[in-house]
This record gives structure tokens, sequence and C-alpha cells, in this order.
């Protein structure tokens, strides 16, 4: 007598998330994953598999790393723009993209190119009154140079602000006079020595100033409440240079690209200024 077949084992049922195309076995484990993963529009997503990634690094990885996904890495490396990682239909149009996509490096301003604001004049005069009077909110960037201080001039003071528009025109430049006595201008790094700083403004003045630039008019009340008309502050670490500044800005008008999850490690860990300049500007 032939011994009984074998019943058929049913196939074990997988739940896949269809924004990152992970896989569970059980529902529970699925719905705790969408509750955690925040994924939104905002994250890259791939141009021919339609997967969300975490970060434009993982999305670079996915298309070009040591282990791409075989049919995306193809279509890719005939159809895609290298720096932004974007599809096109056609290699003509994968041309015209890449004339505007490769951005050449602006003219970086020297530490003697841009203007000097002697501590004797009104702070105001050292902003473009085009773009920082009253008018529509928009957005402005800041970048901050410390150097030391302290017996081991491992304490950040603050020398010098920029402030740039939307346009990347300059509409703020002032060194900055710190509180306490610099031991350490960190030369190698910043460019300022101790003649930059002779006749620099106080620290205080220039607090005051970009306050007036970001509050663009509008109450210090009403900027927290909804924003109003001031400005979006936009940086990389902004903590940290708001508190060598010792100014207080509302959190939901700050854009940090340092915590900025799509730009950020697939461990969410921030990745250096330099590492994102070059990595999604073509900046060297």
């Amino acid at each position: 007598m032939d011994a009984e077949a074998d019943p058929p084992q049913n196939p074990i049922t997988r739940h896949k998330c269809l924004a990152c195309y992970k896989q569970y076995k059980k529902k529970e484990h699925l719905i705790e994953h969408m509750k955690t993963s925040y994924h939104s529009v905002h994250q890259p997503r791939c141009g021919v598999c339609q997967k969300h990634c975490k970060s434009f690094e993982s999305l670079r990885e996915h298309l070009t790393g040591p282990l791409p996904r075989g049919i995306c890495s193809k279509i890719f490396s005939q159809q895609g723009c290298q720096l932004c990682l974007a599809l096109f239909d056609s290699p003509g149009s994968l041309i015209g993209h890449r004339e505007t996509c490769r951005l050449s490096a602006p003219t970086c301003p020297g530490t003697s190119a841009l203007p000097y604001i002697d501590s004797q004049f009104d702070c105001q005069d050292s902003s473009d009154e085009n773009h920082a009077g009253e008018g529509p909110g928009g957005a402005v960037a800041i970048d901050c140079e410390m150097v030391g201080g302290g017996s081991d001039g491992s304490l950040e003071l603050c020398a010098r602000v920029c402030l740039v528009d939307e346009d990347e025109r300059l509409i703020f430049h002032t060194y900055v006079q710190p509180e306490i006595p610099v031991t350490n201008y960190r030369y190698d790094i910043t460019g300022l020595t101790e003649e930059h700083l002779k006749n620099a403004i106080p620290l205080k003045k220039v607090r005051e100033k970009l306050l007036q630039i970001l509050q663009n008019g509008e109450s210090i009340g009403k900027v927290r409440l909804d924003g109003g008309k001031a400005r979006l502050l936009v940086g990389h670490d902004l903590a940290h240079d708001l508190d060598c500044l010792k100014m207080n800005y509302p959190d939901h008008m700050l854009r940090d690209t340092a915590k900025y999850r799509p730009l950020m490690k697939t461990n969410l860990v921030s990745h250096s200024l330099k590492y994102l300049t070059r990595t999604y500007l073509g900046l060297a």
C-alpha cells in the first residue's frame, strides 16, 4: 500500500509595507512599523520601484551602492541623474537636466571680501534694506564662525555672523565681539585673527539686529503663535549657533538640515555640512 502523501503546506503569509517594502510575519508587527517609521511624501523615493528610503544616502545605496537592486540600478544608470538621483524618460531630458543640476560653486566670500562693520556705526548699516525690511516672510540662512575661549580654548564663542536670503544674496554680515576674552582664534578653520575683532560689534547688539531681521516687524507673541510675517531660519545644527548667540527663536520657525530626516543617516545621525554640500549641491 502506497504511503499517504503529505498534506500540502500553506505558504506563510507575509505582510508587506507598501512604502519601504519591509515584510513581517504578523500583521501587528506591520502596524507597529507603520506607527514608528514616519513614512511621508518628503522621504526620497526610488523612481523605478517607488520604494521609500529613510534618507538620500539610503536611496543612493539602493541605486548605486555595493549591492544595488538589479533592475533599479540598470535603469538608473541609463536614465538617472547621479547628483539629485532623479529619473528621466529620455536621454535628452537627462542631458538638459544635468546642465542645470550641476551647480557651479558660488564665489565664497573671503574674510576681507565681506563688508566690515565698524562698531562706531549703527549695526543696521550692515544689512541690505531692500531685503531686510518689512515684507513677505520667506526664509534666511545663517552661518556662524566660532572661536575659542577659556583657559584651553574649548569654549565656543561666536565671532562672525552671516545671513543670506533665498536667492543667496548677502543681507547681513558682521564680526562679533565675544563677551569673554578669546584665547584661540582657530585661524586654520575660521580665517579670523585678533585684527578682525578689534572693532567688532558687541554680541548683544548683533543679537538684537538678528532678531529684528528675523521677526520682520512682527511682535514676538505673533511669531511664537503662528509666525506671521516673520522669517524662517535655516541652518545646520541651529541649536549650537543659537546657543552661542544666546538667542531664542521659536522651534516652528527653524529649519535645521542636521535634523531633517531625509538628510540624516539611516541610524538618524546627522551628516556633516561638508558632506551635505558635496553630495547634494556638488560643491567641493
